[in-house]
């Protein structure tokens, strides 16, 4: 396991206790973690959680509890992915590995299920998941990006909240995330991967091409304004707690510098650096942007509030509307359900009028 902060465990350093809490882990669970003994790792604690949740989801099978077996499921997949999420090496191999394997015991038990996908591109495939609901479409789509350490099994408390509102999700792996990064480092096309999967939806019958929305989350939120702003078929976008242009890495904690080198597959800091600055910059191409987007942030978040302004300056076609949360932190994880259900009724609303009534 690497370590990247000898003085301060990795837990202390990044650990969001309301990202984790709403994403879906239990508040019971996260406190028996900080609570654990010294001998235990927090990756081996997670590990062991997740086996636990994984015996408890097999006997709601065994029991006929379709439903109550697909939460758990998902829970044991969440309790993976926190488990590595920190961590680097084996650990994160490993982690990644298991939390997929859990997700996709989860998958048929989900109402609606989660269908895998792999789409081919270059020598690579795109990893994901499709949920549409269940009665007549064709159905609007958003399509969901993670961030820098976020994947496409972590979404599921977001997509039940698209979902009730009638709009079925994508959710996938990009460069540098998930899946994808054995074969793909970060990029600064993460657009192309975008547009495959967007490709892919407009063959389902059961969705509306023309009512398509890229939500993405942190990092998520960068790469979805590239996406929309280089894929004319979306209709709407929010960058959730994203930024226009990589600032202050110089700011940034050990931990998040040593995940930008990770994903990128950097040979040091100082190349990690150059990325960032160089190939997470979407300014050259928001011009482009020319559909009503979503831009949220906090006002305490380590991203810059001065990338409002960035955003006005060069999204100069698109119709913006700007969320600051003034107690808000990264994504403003900290303020509970409320600035996630202004979102996705947002993004609701954006796709009824996007295209033909249901």
């Amino acid at each position: 396991m690497t370590l990247i902060n000898a003085e301060v465990a990795p837990e202390q350093e990044r650990l969001n206790w309301g990202r984790l809490l709403m994403d879906g882990i239990p508040y019971a669970d996260l406190t028996a973690a900080l609570e654990r003994g010294e001998d235990v790792s927090w990756f081996d604690h997670w590990m062991k959680t997740a086996a636990d949740y994984e015996k408890e989801a097999q006997r709601a099978v065994d029991a006929g509890h379709r439903h109550t077996a697909g939460e758990l499921f998902v829970t044991a997949s969440l309790c993976a992915q926190y488990a590595q999420y920190l961590w680097f090496g084996e650990d994160r191999a490993a982690g990644q590995q298991r939390k997929v394997d859990l997700y996709l015991k989860a998958a048929p038990y989900l109402d609606p299920p989660a269908v895998r996908f792999d789409l081919p591109i270059d020598d690579v495939s795109v990893p994901g998941y499709l949920r549409v609901p269940d009665g007549k479409g064709p159905w609007p789509c958003a399509v969901l990006i993670g961030g820098l350490e976020s994947t496409k099994e972590e979404s599921y408390r977001f997509e039940e909240l698209l979902l009730a509102r009638g709009v079925a999700i994508a959710t996938f792996d990009g460069p540098g995330q998930g899946e994808m990064l054995a074969g793909t480092a970060a990029c600064g096309d993460f657009e192309r991967y975008t547009s495959r999967v967007v490709d892919f939806l407009i063959e389902d019958s059961r969705l509306d091409a023309n009512r398509l929305a890229v939500v993405g989350r942190s990092a998520g939120g960068h790469y979805a304004l590239r996406s929309a702003s280089l894929d004319s078929r979306f209709v709407a976008c929010v960058s959730w707690g994203g930024y226009v242009n990589f600032e202050n890495w110089e700011g940034r904690a050990p931990l998040a510098k040593e995940s930008w080198r990770y994903v990128s597959k950097s040979a040091n800091m100082d190349e990690a650096r150059i990325f960032v600055e160089e190939c997470l910059d979407v300014r050259p191409v928001l011009a482009e942007l020319r559909v009503p987007t979503y831009f949220q942030q906090g006002a305490l978040d380590f991203v810059p509030v001065s990338q409002v302004e960035t955003l006005k300056k060069h999204a100069i076609n698109a119709d913006l509307t700007v969320v600051v949360e003034p107690a808000g932190d990264h994504c403003c994880h900290n303020l509970g359900p409320r600035p996630r259900l202004e979102m996705v009724d947002w993004v609701a609303d954006q796709l009824r009028t996007g295209g033909s009534d249901q």
